[in-house]
């Protein structure tokens, strides 16, 4: 399993020594504009920095939702009230308060990440542009042309079907909460439910993430329809989330070091500097 955290900080650190390196050009190799433009860019240290420090926010989210049954024991036999801090309240809202922080910040991590890597890495019409972000779905999963060597279509292939159901939940939960239309995300309400998934919310989720177009040879997920058989949600989110990470890790990586590599083939005065930058 990949530490996103380690793997962030691990390239922030070569993108700023590559922003500190660049800044000082010599003035017989390459014209100005060469490196105010890797400037603007390896000063994106400071984004993927701060994205590793919301990794610990995350990681108690989730803690916290791991430690409901433990919650749930002080619950009084046969209410369906459950006492968070000095509140009592349904288990529906309870479940609901619990899960939202987790999914947000969990997509607030992978936006950052998905914007910096498009920032180094995708076509001038997508990191150029000042008005939008770059976007894991609207530009790397639904677009022809995004990224460097055609990186977006290995996306596309591997990681398209735990991308589409994480963020389905997330916007499900966030904008929608419990009910889509007619049909409810969960098995019911009460605290035998739990995190069960309705029936009616799986086929849908397979229906509007194009489950038919998904391939498990294409995909390193384990027990897959064994997380779907047993409906659970928070299995679901725990081994497609770890999937998500694997990919954004080979995904910054490979952009951070692929922006540092185009300043050592253009600018032989800091080849040895930046070579070790980027061990």
């Amino acid at each position: 399993m990949v530490d996103l955290k380690e793997d962030i900080l691990r390239s922030a650190k070569k993108l700023e020594k590559a922003w500190v390196l660049v800044q000082s050009p010599p003035k017989t190799i390459l014209p100005i504009e060469c490196y105010e433009h890797w400037t603007k860019k390896a000063s994106l240290h400071r984004v993927l920095s701060s994205t590793g420090d919301i990794l610990p926010a995350r990681k108690k989210a989730w803690e916290i939702l791991q430690s409901v049954p433990s919650i749930l024991e002080n619950t009084e036999e046969g209410s369906n009230n459950v006492k968070y801090g000095d509140h009592k309240m349904d288990f529906s809202i309870f479940r609901h308060l619990l899960l939202t922080p987790y999914v947000t910040t969990t997509w607030a991590i992978y936006d950052r990440l998905a914007n910096v890597c498009g920032r180094l890495a995708a076509i001038s019409n997508l990191s150029e542009n000042p008005k939008q972000n770059p976007k894991i779905f609207e530009d790397f999963l639904n677009k022809k042309d995004t990224l460097g060597f055609s990186a977006h279509k290995h996306l596309k292939q591997a990681y398209s079907w735990p991308l589409k159901v994480s963020y389905k939940i997330r916007n499900w939960l966030v904008h929608e909460g419990y009910e889509e239309g007619t049909i409810s995300m969960f098995k019911g309400n009460k605290i035998t439910d739990g995190f069960t998934l309705h029936d009616d919310a799986i086929r849908y989720l397979e229906s509007c993430c194009n489950h038919k177009d998904f391939n498990n040879e294409a995909c390193n997920l384990k027990n897959i329809e064994e997380c779907w058989q047993k409906k659970n949600l928070l299995t679901i989110l725990d081994i497609y989330h770890a999937e998500i990470d694997t990919m954004f890790s080979g995904l910054i990586k490979w952009s951070v070091d692929s922006f540092v590599s185009q300043i050592i083939s253009f600018s032989e005065r800091d080849k040895e500097a930046l070579t070790s930058a980027s061990v």
